[in-house]
């Protein structure tokens, strides 16, 4: 019996992982074995892997009518695997796996779960690369699966119907074979080793960048332990090790991975931040079960401790500078013998985003902030209509930093609207010039994060800064993305409106990620939509599949609104682009965001010229 046909079955993708290839998975059917032997319907050929590692079931809650994804270690005859399975870092014999969950196979392989609701995808605006196993392939019945999860090796149904890894194939495929991977766990608290936390950490910062997410990573080092193993026994080392690691699971939130980072020291790797609210409430959660006492053979302990934080992407884009950035904040404070005590921990957030303000007002003051343009050329007639401005941060230590390493910071301190304002006014004053000068007047393309569009000072900061500049309204183009108008619909739209009477013009961003605002088109402000860079970049891939882009085009011609594609870096995109009529484009293919003196050069030598005859067509 099939389940499928339940009303409420929700759509689920795996997606398999290991240092060679990716692959993605639409699950479909109800029950799937993993192992690395050909008779399973997920082959992974890996010699880590055993010939039946793990089975996938489909159950359904009778109560409540919905469905969701088991996996069992080994099969259903109660063999079990070589190197057993991780979720979320805690080995498991059965588990109900949640959206976002992270599996490891006892090795180098790793997979991600992800749940997709029915209620916000389309089935129109989805990649048709990706295949789950079927029964006699036709090209009309191949799963759908959404752009956001990208698959790297093609799977082909018409060569043999299971689902693998495309790496080196296995010969022998005896159980003998299965090479035995050194433990992935701490044999003392069962809590994942460093070498386990180490391959979390790398998928969720995958995750992290297709999603823009934050990941943190938080290292915890008990001050002297030492003495208590020397001067009291090891017994009662060990004793309160385990009652750390027991606490640090059981209070913290489901999808963080504790781990033991090795000695005295233990990981907790949030793999899911949204913001970072999300770590501040972590880390008051954290104190509280680091405050209360270890009761141990009639004993009371109470232990001080080190503790270290990074966030990705502010403190590294990869794995070793985020594990680089920690272990230096713990070896700074055992140096100065600065131990972080509890109540100095609950403020270190606080403290990080002190700094961080003083630091962005010094930049505001000694002018370190810039912005850059990028053209946006309307494809029929080559012209330019219109520039992008992003801003730049000319730091004095660590360089030019783009605006994803410090304005989510920026959004949660009191320089907000400054420098909400110094954008705005740089920007406009800037285009204003540009007219002055007898070029063109094209738009001036603002972005504005969820924070500065839901400020209740932005209607009336607009107003003085058109004031000031003298830039006519309809010469400024604001960008919003659909995450930002589905936080609160409603309110959303009264902005809009508002902005709207100022004459402003306006741009649904990002379009095309979630799908989520489609049903908000009907009645929205919005003159432009800009589809996201990552359907763009598909084209690269798979230049034939433009289905996506052909919907959302549509989509925009029925509500008379024009399309712009950023991201467009190659010839075969913007061919594509221009036959499916797509207005408007922004990309490498013709320019990156220039300094002003360099838009400057280039609006001035392309103002009269067709751009898009210069760079082929």
């Amino acid at each position: 019996m099939n389940l499928g046909n339940n009303k409420a079955k929700e759509k689920y993708v795996l997606i398999i992982e290991d240092s060679h290839s990716r692959q993605t998975i639409m699950l479909e059917e109800d029950k799937y074995s993993i192992g690395r032997h050909s008779s399973n319907s997920i082959v992974i050929p890996s010699r880590q892997i055993s010939r039946i590692h793990a089975t996938l079931i489909r159950k359904i809650n009778r109560q409540t009518d919905q469905d969701s994804f088991w996996i069992l270690d080994g099969d259903l005859e109660g063999n079990r695997s070589q190197n057993r399975i991780f979720v979320n870092g805690e080995k498991c014999l059965v588990h109900e796996l949640k959206d976002g969950d992270l599996i490891n196979f006892g090795c180098e392989v790793n997979a991600s779960y992800h749940l997709l609701s029915s209620g916000t995808i389309s089935e129109t605006l989805v990649d048709q690369n990706c295949h789950s196993k079927i029964d006699n392939p036709e090209p009309e019945k191949e799963t759908q699966v959404m752009e956001k999860f990208p698959r790297l090796q093609p799977y082909d149904p018409h060569k043999q119907e299971t689902l693998r890894l495309d790496i080196s194939p296995i010969q022998d495929e005896n159980d003998e074979d299965t090479f035995i991977e050194k433990s992935y766990t701490d044999p003392l608290t069962d809590l994942p080793n460093q070498i386990l936390v180490n391959e979390y950490l790398s998928i969720a910062l995958t995750n992290a960048k297709r999603n823009k997410n934050l990941v943190g990573l938080i290292l915890i080092d008990i001050k002297d332990f030492k003495k208590i193993n020397d001067n009291v026994s090891y017994s009662i080392g060990d004793q309160i090790l385990q009652q750390i690691a027991k606490r640090l699971k059981d209070y913290l939130r489901s999808g963080d991975i504790v781990g033991r980072w090795g000695g005295d020291q233990f990981s907790i790797l949030l793999t899911q931040v949204k913001t970072i609210e999300n770590v501040e409430k972590v880390i008051k959660r954290l104190i509280k079960i680091l405050q209360e006492p270890l009761p141990i053979d009639k004993q009371i302990y109470t232990l001080d401790y080190y503790l270290g934080l990074a966030i990705y992407p502010q403190d590294g884009d990869g794995s070793q500078r985020l594990i680089g950035y920690v272990e230096r904040q713990i070896a700074d404070a055992k140096k100065s013998g600065n131990c972080i005590t509890l109540k100095e921990a609950s403020a270190e957030i606080n403290s990080q985003l002190l700094q961080f303000q003083k630091r962005l007002k010094q930049a505001l003051i000694h002018q370190e902030l810039s912005l850059h343009y990028q053209p946006q050329v309307n494809i029929i007639t080559g012209q330019i209509e219109g520039v992008e401005a992003l801003i730049r941060w000319h730091h004095p230590k660590q360089g030019l930093l783009l605006p994803q390493k410090f304005l989510s910071w920026a959004e949660k301190t009191d320089l907000l609207i400054p420098l909400t304002r110094w954008i705005l006014e740089t920007a406009c004053t800037q285009n204003k010039a540009w007219q002055n000068d007898g070029l063109p007047p094209i738009l001036m393309s603002v972005n504005l994060s969820t924070e500065q569009f839901y400020h209740p000072q932005l209607i009336k900061l607009i107003k003085q800064v058109l004031l000031a500049t003298g830039l006519k309204s309809r010469w400024l183009e604001l960008e919003i993305t659909e995450t930002t108008i589905l936080k609160d619909s409603q309110k959303a739209y009264r902005i809009l409106k508002a902005l709207q009477h100022l004459g402003v013009s306006l741009c649904l961003d990002d379009f095309g990620k979630g799908y989520g605002a489609i049903s908000y088109l009907s009645d929205s402000p919005f003159q432009k939509l800009k589809i996201d860079l990552s359907v763009i970049q598909k084209l690269k891939e798979n230049p034939e599949n433009t289905m996506m882009i052909s919907a959302l085009i549509a989509l925009a011609e029925k509500f008379q609104m024009r399309v712009v594609a950023e991201g467009v870096e190659t010839q075969q995109q913007l061919d594509v682009l221009y036959t499916l009529q797509c207005d408007a484009i922004q990309g490498y293919r013709f320019s990156r965001p220039l300094p002003v003196e360099e838009a400057t050069e280039f609006l001035q030598f392309n103002s009269h010229s067709n751009v898009i005859l210069q760079f082929g067509l």
